[in-house]
């Protein structure tokens, strides 16, 4: 949604920061390149690895590959080497894109608190994030990232209501429907907003 100062929007509940936050967390560690530490310029730069003989592969967690795809499918060497010289960068830029999301959330509430699910839901405080051209950028991407690793590891396909729809009601995937689901809403709200 566009909000008073003419800029796009996010409204969200305690809750949602709170769970929208955690999720990032769990982006910032899935996608930080293991080798970062190294050298700290080079990993700015996305050099990391470059000198190395390691030959990269694809991740073998598949929401991870689904991330940080071969470029060329049909070609493993080719896939390697561009693989080499591009992943670092592409993690790098995921992470970063977190970051900067968590950033928002964190000035919305007190991360550092652990907060009660039954509190939360009385609460119901509602909070308000006006994004500037960049930080549209960082959400887009971190909202896509995320239902992408959520979808790969619900399997999500076509069929994917029908699939949903045979769950049954204790099933924690049904959770994790309605998290892929209000994500999704939330990139819709603010293409919209764009």
């Amino acid at each position: 949604m566009r909000g008073r100062s003419g800029g796009p929007e996010i409204v969200l509940e305690d809750m949602h920061v709170r769970v929208l936050a955690d999720l990032c967390g769990q982006l910032v560690e899935m996608v930080s390149p293991e080798d970062e530490a190294t050298d700290p310029l080079a990993a700015e730069l996305g050099l990391t690895g470059l000198g190395s003989t390691d030959v990269p592969v694809t991740p073998d967690d598949p929401a991870l590959a689904r991330l940080l795809p071969d470029a060329y499918a049909e070609d493993a060497e080719a896939a390697a080497e561009f693989r080499r010289y591009t992943e670092t960068d592409l993690r790098l830029r995921k992470r970063d894109n977190a970051r900067i999301v968590l950033a928002d959330l964190a000035e919305l509430v007190d991360l550092t608190e652990p907060a009660d699910a039954e509190e939360l839901r009385a609460q119901g405080g509602e909070h308000r994030v006006v994004l500037d051209p960049q930080g549209v950028q960082a959400w887009l991407g971190t909202l896509n990232d995320l239902r992408l690793v959520i979808g790969t590891r619900l399997e999500v396909t076509e069929d994917m209501e029908a699939f949903e729809a045979k769950l049954a009601d204790d099933d924690p995937r049904r959770w994790l429907f309605a998290v892929f689901h209000w994500l999704g809403g939330l990139q819709d709200s603010l293409l919209g907003a764009l």
